[in-house]
């Protein structure tokens, strides 16, 4: 199984991080283990979805669906996959100032 590193580009996501609830945008990097980069962005976007602490302040409409977009794939060696692994930190940015 081959190690990537995936960066992701979030759009659209009604979010109440800090009491006002605003629209955002964020970038993130998964570290992922897949047969090939389709895979890998998938599981990317997968995690990246089902991140509890992104789940619990989402407040977007079902008719107002955020997106979560691929930036760059790339396989990596074992030690920097595991030395990387364990990062989930999101970059948020107000979308209007975009």
């Amino acid at each position: 199984m081959k190690k990537f590193k995936v960066k992701l580009h979030g759009k659209n996501f009604f979010l109440n991080l800090d009491g006002e609830p605003r629209k955002l945008g964020f970038y993130a990097t998964r570290f992922v283990k897949a047969e090939n980069p389709e895979e890998a962005e998938k599981i990317a976007v997968i995690l990246t979805h089902h991140n509890p602490n992104l789940r619990k302040t989402l407040l977007n409409e079902n008719d107002d669906r955020p997106k979560i977009n691929l930036e760059e794939i790339k396989e990596i060696s074992f030690l920097k996959f595991f030395a990387k692994k364990s990062t989930t930190d999101f970059t948020f940015y107000p979308e209007d100032e975009e």
